[in-house]
C-alpha cells in the first residue's frame, strides 16, 4: 500500500484521537438511557447510553461494579460517573463507568460531589488537620439512633472489649427531615458536658437519601469544628459520607468504631503485667548492686577493725593537738617579743621620755603654744616649764637682740 512521507498510520491516528480525548475530557458525569445491557462472565458490564439523539458505549469492570446497589436494566435511566477512553483495536471511544446510579438520586450525587469539592478546597479533609484518639478513654460519647442496630454493636463490642470505659449515648434521628440539625446539636451538647474524651458518630447502612443527612454541610463544619476527637462510622464498607472525610478516623462500620475506640481489656491488663515485671526486674539488679557494693565496703580494712581505726585516729587528733599547742605558744612568745621592741621603741621616741633625762618643755601661758625660740614670747611674758615631774611658770625678763632670736 502506498504511503507518504506526511501520511500516518491507521494506529498512529487512533492512538492521537486517544491521547487528545483522555488528555482533556478527564472524569465525567453523563446522563442518558441503559440499552443492549450484558454482563459478562468475568464480572464486566458493558451497555449502550442513549439519549433522543445519540448512544455512547459505556464498560464497568467488576472492581466498580460490584458495589452497585441494584441490577442495571435495559430502559433504565440512570447517571454514570467515569472517563471518555478510546478502545484502540477498533478504533471506538467509549465511557469506562467508575459509578452508576439511579436517575432518581443522580441530582443527590452531583450536589455531593459539588459540596466535597467546597469542602476539600476549605481544607476539611486534610490530613494534618486529624487529630490522633486518646490511647485510653475515659468516657466514650455515642452519637446515633437510640433504637437501631447500630448503638447496640458499640455497645455490645465496647462491653465485651472494654467494659472499663463509660459510654454516654445521646439518641439521634439518624434519617429524613430535621436530621441533621439534631446531629449538630448532639455534637454540641456532648462537648458542653465535658465528660466525653472521644466520640463515634454513625448509624448502619442505607441509601443515598438514608445517609443524607450525613453529607450536610451543617454537619461536616461540625465534626471539623469539634473539640474532641471524632469517630465517623456510617454505613457498611463501600458507604461513604463527608462525615467520614472530615472525621479524625473512619470506621467501616459501626462495630469496627468500638473497636478502634478503645484498647481492650485484655491489652491494657497484659501491658501492667510487662510494666511490672520490668518494674520488678529494675528493683531487684539495683538491690543486687547495691547489696554487692556493701560487700565490698564490709571487706575493707576500717569496716573489718573500726576500733583500730578509732584509735590511730584518736592518736592522729591528739598528736595535731600538740602541735596546735607548740605552734601557738611559740607565736605568742614572738609576738611578745615584738610588743616589747615596740614599747621600747615608743620611750625612747616619747617626750615624756625627753623630759626624765633632764629636759623642759616650754609653754606659753596665754595659748599654750610650744615655744622653740625667744621671740614667740614677749617680755615680760608668761610661760610654763614642763618637767619630767611637775610644772614651773615663768616669766620672760630678758631683752635679746633679734638676731640672737634667729
Amino acid at each position: 500500500m502506498p504511503q507518504t512521507d506526511t501520511s500516518l498510520s491507521v494506529s498512529q491516528v487512533t492512538r492521537l484521537i486517544k491521547d487528545t480525548l483522555e488528555g482533556r475530557l478527564g472524569t465525567l458525569w453523563v446522563a442518558g438511557e441503559i440499552s443492549n445491557y450484558i454482563r459478562h462472565r468475568s464480572g464486566h458490564i458493558y451497555f449502550t447510553l442513549k439519549d433522543s439523539s445519540s448512544e455512547l458505549k459505556a464498560a464497568m469492570f467488576k472492581g466498580y461494579n460490584r458495589y452497585l446497589r441494584f441490577e442495571p436494566e435495559n430502559g433504565m435511566q440512570v447517571l454514570v460517573e467515569g472517563r471518555i477512553s478510546v478502545y484502540e483495536p477498533r478504533g471506538y471511544y467509549q465511557l469506562i463507568a467508575r459509578r452508576l446510579e439511579a436517575a432518581g438520586t443522580g441530582t443527590l450525587f452531583l450536589a455531593l460531589e459539588a459540596l466535597k469539592k467546597k469542602l476539600s478546597a476549605e481544607g476539611l479533609f486534610d490530613e494534618d488537620r486529624k487529630r490522633p484518639l486518646p490511647a485510653n478513654p475515659a468516657t466514650i460519647g455515642i452519637i446515633t439512633s437510640g433504637s437501631g442496630a447500630a448503638v447496640r454493636d458499640i455497645i455490645q463490642v465496647l462491653q465485651r472489649r472494654a467494659p472499663q470505659v463509660k459510654l454516654i449515648l445521646r439518641p439521634t434521628q439518624v434519617q429524613g427531615e430535621g436530621a441533621a440539625g439534631d446531629l449538630v446539636a448532639a455534637l454540641e451538647e456532648l462537648q458542653e458536658q465535658g465528660q466525653s474524651d472521644l466520640l463515634i458518630i454513625g448509624r448502619g447502612g442505607g441509601s443515598l437519601e438514608d445517609l443524607w443527612p450525613f453529607n450536610e454541610e451543617a454537619v461536616a463544619r461540625a465534626i471539623a469544628a469539634c473539640e474532641l476527637p471524632v469517630i465517623s462510622a456510617v454505613g457498611h464498607e463501600t458507604d461513604f459520607t463527608l462525615a467520614d472525610l472530615v472525621s479524625d478516623l473512619r470506621a467501616p462500620t459501626p462495630s469496627a468504631a468500638a473497636e478502634l475506640a478503645a484498647t481492650p481489656r485484655e491489652e491494657l491488663l497484659a501491658r501492667c503485667e510487662y510494666y511490672r515485671e520490668k518494674l520488678e526486674l529494675t528493683i531487684r539488679r539495683q538491690v543486687e548492686d547495691r547489696s554487692q557494693q556493701l560487700d565490698h565496703l564490709l571487706e575493707r580494712y576500717a569496716f573489718q577493725r573500726p576500733q583500730l581505726m578509732l584509735e590511730r585516729s584518736t592518736e592522729r587528733l591528739s598528736e595535731l593537738e600538740k602541735t596546735l599547742l607548740r605552734i601557738m605558744k611559740i607565736n605568742l612568745q614572738q609576738a611578745g617579743e615584738s610588743l616589747n621592741n615596740y614599747q621600747r621603741q615608743l620611750a625612747v621616741l616619747s617626750p615624756r621620755g625627753v623630759l626624765e633625762r633632764g629636759y623642759a618643755l616650754a609653754r606659753r601661758k596665754a595659748d599654750n603654744q610650744i615655744l622653740r625660740r625667744p621671740a614667740d614670747i614677749a617680755v615680760e611674758g608668761k610661760f610654763d616649764l614642763e618637767l619630767a615631774r611637775g610644772s614651773i611658770s615663768a616669766i620672760r625678763t630678758d631683752d635679746q637682740d633679734a638676731s640672737q632670736d634667729q
